[in-house]
């Protein structure tokens, strides 16, 4: 009998003591010291002679607890034939594994759940909903200009909806199209009051629990009446606060964003982050960490809709130097995270072109030519 280490399982120490989380079977399960010095000599596969000793029925316990696994058995093959998880790597198929819900997965009702919340307030307050540097300078926004969205019909804003590459850096954005875009993407619309909660707010994007762990960082490259800088979207005042001021350079950024030269010549990155705890607070178990991105995804359509109503170009990448962006924008990885980016900007007059010729029924082709591309949708 050949046995090695499961490639599933993760072994982390805490309080001294080394334990095993097997993820398939969402169980974790603390080894004693014998079976720790044991577990060395399984790193590859090794033979092993049936034995009535103390060692061979540690070894069972192991073999039967999924630690270890057999060469040639059902758990082996398995291991061998996991698709696509097999090259995104352990932390991928980890993180899967341990926010799968099995078909036994108990869930409490909203009822339930909110009882639950509000008598548990006094030792864990409900964080606020709203994020402000109250030491920024405020800069409020106008209203904007909402009548391209008026005008707009529904359907042919879906059928325009593209993701564009290629902006005229010497057009810039207007005030009133980044309040307009801003205004819907991220402002409340309207406020329900939960008893003995905190109001929650709605936006045109849905939010798990109505919670809004997004926050957007606008990074201003070109946009007439707003000075260049990064700046933080206050969503109640409607008002952006200034935390970087001055201008960035087009390598900055494009360093920032996987090396992808086009996003140098947009108006403004959208920045989306999640503020953790809002989440945390209601939701305690990882899957939801999965439904930081469901949100974002939201937020990002609402954008690409928005944007392509007001006529502008836009896009979505996830292709980011997270660290990087995230000491720029003065944040704590443990909690607050970088989720991704639109690009806004004005689309370069032969995009214009091509997007127009698509939507008549003309030849699909991308709007990338020789540049870095994210793999995402024209």
């Amino acid at each position: 009998m050949r046995l090695r280490i499961s490639r599933l399982c993760v072994f982390t120490w805490r309080d001294g003591q080394l334990v095993c989380d097997d993820p398939v079977r969402r169980r974790q399960m603390a080894l004693s010291s014998g079976a720790q010095r044991l577990l060395h000599r399984f790193a590859d596969w090794t033979d092993v002679e049936r034995a009535e000793d103390a060692e061979s029925r540690l070894i069972g316990q192991l073999l039967a607890a999924h630690v270890l696994v057999e060469q040639g058995s059902a758990e082996h093959r398995f291991e061998e034939t996991r698709g696509p998880w097999a090259q995104w790597g352990t932390a991928a198929t980890y993180y899967h594994l341990a926010s799968r819900n099995p078909s036994d997965e108990k869930f409490t009702s909203a009822a339930e759940d909110t009882a639950w919340l509000v008598e548990n307030l006094p030792d864990r307050p409900q964080p606020s909903g709203l994020k402000e540097y109250p030491d920024a300078e405020r800069i409020p926004l106008s209203h904007g200009d909402d009548s391209p969205l008026a005008r707009s019909d529904l359907a042919q804003v879906l059928r325009a909806r593209r993701s564009t590459r290629k902006f005229d850096a010497g057009k810039p954005l207007s005030e009133g199209q980044l309040a307009s875009l801003l205004r819907w993407v991220g402002g409340p619309l309207h406020e329900v009051r939960p008893e003995g909660l905190r109001p929650a707010v709605l936006k045109a994007s849905p939010s798990p629990g109505a919670l809004h762990a997004l926050e957007i960082y606008p990074v201003v490259l070109n946009v007439t009446g707003v000075a260049p800088g990064i700046y933080h979207y206050h969503s109640g005042a409607h008002a952006l606060e200034a935390l970087r001021p001055g201008p960035l350079d087009r390598e900055r950024i494009t360093h920032w964003c996987g090396d992808q030269t086009y996003l140098g010549d947009t108006g403004v990155l959208l920045l989306y982050t999640a503020v953790l705890e809002r989440t945390a607070w209601k939701y305690r178990t990882g899957r939801v960490y999965r439904t930081l991105f469901m949100e974002l995804g939201h937020f990002s359509q609402t954008a690409y809709l928005v944007g392509t109503a007001l006529g502008l170009g836009m896009l979505f990448t996830a292709a980011t130097r997270d660290a990087e962006i995230e000491d720029a924008l003065g944040l704590d990885w443990t909690k607050e995270i970088l989720l991704g980016l639109n690009g806004v900007g004005i689309p370069a007059e032969d995009e214009v072109a091509r997007q127009r010729a698509m939507l008549a029924g003309g030849t699909a082709d991308f709007s990338f030519a020789g540049d870095a591309w994210d793999g995402r949708d024209a």
